[in-house]
């Protein structure tokens, strides 16, 4: 993972814009912290927390690795619930749809799988 060109394009738009929300908040103190062109990801500073992709949910098997139950195409008893099924940062705290998406797959699971054991989606 490191920052694209685009992420730090956005990053930039928007210390812009929050830093001149700040400023005309007159604070006692204000520090503007942003992205520079080039700048790597680095563990050693606060960045993010909220890491995601690396097992990315699709509609196809070709370009995904999981289904829209966060089931695996190729080996149909392996589920990976969590943010690493996004294919993006979401801009923000991730926590709630990354429970949604653990429930919509506990459901399909409990439901469907444990009943018929297979792949939950045609390909």
């Amino acid at each position: 993972f490191d920052w694209q060109e685009n992420d730090i394009r956005m990053n930039q738009f928007m210390v812009g814009k929050l830093s001149a929300i700040a400023k005309a908040m007159n604070p006692k103190a204000i520090a503007v912290l942003g992205k520079q062109v080039k700048e790597h990801f680095n563990t050693a500073t606060y960045q993010t927390t909220h890491l995601n992709g690396g097992a990315i949910m699709g509609t196809d098997p070709k370009t995904s690795a999981l289904n829209r139950y966060l089931q695996c195409w190729d080996v149909h008893n392996v589920f990976v619930p969590g943010a690493s099924a996004f294919p993006q940062g979401l801009g923000y705290n991730p926590t709630g749809l990354v429970a949604a998406l653990t429930y919509w797959s506990a459901r399909a699971i409990r439901e469907r799988y444990l009943k018929n054991p297979g792949p939950l989606v045609a390909v």
